[in-house]
Parts: structure tokens; C-alpha cells; sequence
């Protein structure tokens, strides 16, 4: 098994870091190995690492801060887990949404989190175009995907042009890092926040249990709206210095038909 990150403070427990900060000693410890495999691009820990940076920098420059709500409607692949980290560096909480979600659904989470912003994928636009439309909380509208309509601002485009911050002072493995709704419950969803030392205790646990070593891929088809795609492919993955293959389909919000998604964003070679 390979040797789990520790904090950097040897007082403090193994699993008491930030996301920020697990991250990247994860890239500190394997910068060029590749992490994430998705369709056929390789994003290495530390591309990774910086484009987390970036989405941090667009975030704040933004005016999303530590405690604010951002609500994630996109489909698996990096732009969910750059947005997911990049927000986490902030002290902010990233709020996912089911991508089978409609109109009333989706609404019901914006509000019920005080949303400041929401990112959505080109494939979910007929939802998010309805979003668009009437939510109260709402600042500002990011949009993943070729073209982006008025009143959107593009994720990609941005993303370039900003400045990264690595983490925001104050920012504590007790602060929340995901807001996860949950399912199978009478009446409506109920927000349930995880912190940033349940993640990383839960990815260093994962890699104990299977034990893991940095030789390892994890596969996930699994969306990363649904916590297991977080705790345990993701997080498991940066424990034990592995790597992750994700499915990158695509399921249109108009139809069942699965389609390939976009191009990455910081690939090096493929």
C-alpha cells in the first residue's frame, strides 16, 4: 500500500487537512504522473493542481467567498472536479445537481442552498435556461461548452485569463466543502454538508481498505453529483497517489441518447 499524505502539522490528526492542502502535497508528491484519464486525454496531478488554482482565481474574482454556495449542474468530467476544488480553496461549497434533474427539481436546490452562482454543461441548457430565468439568489451564470448565449459567462474562456490562488487564509478542515442533497427521504431533499477532513478521511480509508498503491487505477461510471464518485474514486485515487479513469458520456437533458463529451481542460500530452 503506498504511504498516505499527512499534514504538514504533526499535531494535528492525519485526515485534519483542507482539501487545498491535500491536493497538493498529492502533487507535490507525483507532479507529471497522470491522474485523471478521461476520454482520451491525461491530466497529470500537478495540471491538475494548477487548474484548481485558476478556477480559484475566477471564483474570487467573482466575489465568491468562504461560506458562499455554488450550484455545479454538469456531467462527469474535469470541469466538476476543477470547479468542486477550485471552489473548496475559497472555503466556498460546491452544490451538485443531478443532471436527470428538470426545471422544479433544480430550482428547489438553488434556492433552498442561497445559491450565489450556477455552472452548467451546453448539454443541460434547457433546464438552466429556466434557471436563468426567475431564481432570486443567483449572481452570476457559467457555462461549459462551445457557445455561450447572453447574459453567460464561458467557463473555458475565463479560466485561461485568471489569476490562481492556492488557498484563502482561514480556510479549515472543518469548513464545508460540499453541499450533498440527499435522496430517498419523504418530502424534499435535504442539503447535508461534508466538510473537508470527511473527504480526505474518507479517501485515506478508502486506500487503506483496498490498499492501494500509486501503480493502481481507479475506474468510476459513477456521476459526481452521487457521493460515492466523490468520496471514494476521487479522493481514493489522491490518497494513495493512483490514478482515476472516468467515464466522460453525456446524457442530453431532451433524450436518452448517450454522447461523448467535450475536451478536457489542462491535458498534457494524450
Amino acid at each position: 500500500m503506498a504511504e498516505l499524505i499527512h499534514p504538514t502539522d504533526p499535531s494535528r490528526l492525519q485526515w485534519q487537512m483542507t482539501m487545498g492542502e491535500f491536493l497538493d502535497q498529492a502533487a507535490a508528491r507525483s507532479p507529471d504522473k497522470v491522474w485523471l484519464h478521461w476520454s482520451n486525454q491525461r491530466i497529470t496531478y500537478a495540471g491538475f493542481q494548477e487548474g484548481t488554482k485558476k478556477a480559484a482565481g475566477l471564483f474570487k474574482s467573482l466575489g465568491v467567498g468562504r461560506g458562499d454556495t455554488v450550484c455545479v449542474f454538469l456531467p462527469n468530467g474535469p470541469e466538476f472536479l476543477t470547479c468542486w476544488f477550485g471552489l473548496a480553496r475559497l472555503g466556498a461549497l460546491c452544490v451538485p445537481i443531478n443532471t436527470a434533474y428538470k426545471r422544479d427539481e433544480a430550482a428547489y436546490l438553488v434556492e433552498n442552498a442561497g445559491a450565489k452562482m450556477l455552472i452548467a454543461h451546453e448539454s443541460l441548457m434547457e433546464v438552466a435556461e429556466a434557471l436563468h430565468q426567475g431564481m432570486s439568489t443567483l449572481e452570476h451564470y457559467v457555462r461549459v461548452g462551445a457557445d455561450t448565449p447572453e447574459g453567460w459567462l464561458d467557463f473555458s474562456g475565463a479560466l485561461a485569463k485568471a489569476q490562481p490562488v492556492a488557498e484563502l487564509p482561514g480556510v479549515v478542515p472543518q469548513d464545508g466543502s460540499m453541499l450533498v442533497y440527499t435522496s430517498g427521504t419523504t418530502g424534499r431533499p435535504k442539503g447535508v454538508i461534508v466538510t473537508h477532513e470527511m473527504y480526505v478521511a474518507s479517501g485515506q480509508g478508502f486506500a487503506t481498505w483496498t490498499q492501494a498503491t500509486e501503480n493502481d487505477n481507479f475506474f468510476t461510471c459513477l456521476p459526481l453529483f452521487h457521493a460515492n464518485a466523490q468520496y471514494y474514486s476521487t479522493m481514493g485515487s489522491l490518497a494513495a497517489g493512483a490514478s482515476i479513469i472516468m467515464d466522460g458520456s453525456v446524457r442530453r437533458s431532451s433524450g436518452s441518447k448517450w454522447v461523448p463529451a467535450g475536451p478536457p481542460l489542462l491535458t498534457s500530452s494524450a
